[in-house]
């Protein structure tokens, strides 16, 4: 006899249909955002700077701030997930089916691990945050082998002595490079404030024409969410 799988969220359950459009674990809601915008089942990602940042992977929920957790487990989706911490992998392994990879991205070149684990060309969705690895990541990913329907992109502008002296609002290398590959900006320095813009989310060019009416640059979490609901 097979039984439903059950979730507990504060001492409710849940089966995996209940929470096939509620799952939120991503510090902005990206998981939230991927699959309102995508809907599908069985997609793939690549998840680059997987891991729980300085927090120790012992200590924590292992979905803890993933942005591709609850579509691996209510979505069904299979994916390459890449950190360079081995604690937050080897945990990491015992909870989820995707393909974990535990490599220093200064030391290595994100190509060979695609090419060697086999990753599509083709891939619903990037997320892309390495820290001090971020830059060498995105001179190295070949855009013109991979291509992605969704991307969010952590630039961390408001840790800049720029933004702090009310110079800039974005990374315009990052903008302009992404946009002579062919992704648009629909959500644009988002954070859970004004004041600490984190991100810039780009979408290929059918998504952009389906939601460009949502397009906004300067965006908090909720307004995002918001938008997205409201259509």
């Amino acid at each position: 006899m097979k039984t439903k799988r059950l979730w507990s969220m504060m001492g409710a359950s849940y089966t995996k249909k209940d929470m096939k459009y509620s799952f939120d674990y991503g510090q902005f809601s990206q998981d939230w955002c991927v699959n309102r915008i995508l809907d599908i089942d069985r997609g793939f990602f690549l998840d680059i700077g997987a891991g729980v940042s300085d927090l120790n992977a012992e200590e924590v929920v292992i979905s803890t701030m993933s942005n591709t957790y609850g579509l691996e487990k209510f979505r069904d989706w299979n994916g390459i997930a890449i950190d360079y911490d081995d604690v937050y992998v080897r945990e990491a392994k015992k909870f989820r089916s995707c393909t974990m990879i535990c490599e220093d991205l200064m030391q290595t070149n994100i190509n060979d691990i695609l090419k060697s684990n086999n990753a599509p060309e083709e891939i619903d969705y990037l997320s892309f945050d390495v820290d001090d690895a971020q830059q060498k990541v995105f001179d190295d990913l070949d855009f013109s082998s991979y291509r992605f329907k969704i991307i969010t992109y952590e630039h961390n502008i408001f840790r800049s002595w720029d933004f702090l002296r009310g110079k800039t609002i974005h990374d315009n290398e990052s903008r302009n490079r992404f946009n002579e590959l062919g992704y648009s900006l629909l959500f644009g320095n988002i954070g859970l404030t004004d004041e600490e813009p984190v991100e810039d989310w780009y979408v290929n060019q059918e998504i952009f024409d389906k939601y460009r009416h949502i397009a906004k640059d300067g965006v908090t979490r909720d307004q995002m969410i918001g938008a997205i609901l409201k259509g």
